[in-house]
């Protein structure tokens, strides 16, 4: 999960600066979507064999990560197709380049908070162990 989140934050970072690898971050979202689903599978595993050390902690630290996954690719909303499902007519739509930003920002955000929230379950399940 560590190395994940350091992958997106350095795809996240090189997007902010080059709009052009949007795509390359959306491999990595759906990589992190991925890691997220196996960390979250692997704990319920550990937990469920007799480690509950910190088990309302430990559930509440994964709720949080499956909860940041929908703000990866936040960018979306400022599309023209979202825009237009919207009925305000003062809603911004952004230009491609501003949307990878947009994401590429949020990425980092995201990365960073994934990775303490890992590091948090670790700490607590060792801790049980």
């Amino acid at each position: 999960m560590l190395v994940v989140s350091g992958v997106l934050a350095l795809v996240g970072l090189m997007t902010l600066f080059l709009p052009r690898l949007h795509r390359v971050l959306g491999i990595a979202t759906a990589a992190t979507y991925a890691a997220v689903a196996v960390h979250l599978v692997a704990v319920i595993v550990v937990l469920a064999t007799g480690n509950a050390a910190g088990l309302v902690l430990t559930l509440g630290y994964l709720l949080a990560s499956v909860a940041l996954l929908p703000l990866l690719g936040i960018g979306r909303l400022g599309t023209p197709e979202a825009a237009a499902g919207d009925a305000d007519p003062d809603r911004p739509v952004l230009a491609p380049d501003q949307i990878a930003r947009v994401d590429g920002g949020a990425a980092v955000v995201i990365a960073i908070t994934l990775a303490v929230l890992a590091w948090r379950v670790l700490e607590i399940l060792e801790a049980g162990a």
